[in-house]
């Protein structure tokens, strides 16, 4: 069964492009905008596009940079 909330495991190769992306994502944020983002909203944004099995990094800089993605 792959249910809506049943957990999505990622391959080691995936883990660091979601971490390297984030890191990216974050960095691009001007000071101002971080200090009212949650890194963690970022993240929540790039899992879930991955969870639906995209592995493109432009996608995932723009699902995270993109606040109808969430």
């Amino acid at each position: 069964m792959n249910g809506k909330n049943d957990p999505v495991y990622f391959d080691l190769e995936t883990v660091a492009l979601l971490k390297e992306t984030l890191d990216d994502a974050w960095a691009y944020l001007r000071p101002e905008q971080r200090a009212t983002m949650l890194k963690t909203t970022l993240a929540e944004r790039i899992l879930k596009l991955a969870a639906q099995g995209e592995r493109n990094r432009e996608s995932f800089l723009d699902a995270a940079l993109t606040e109808d993605a969430a």
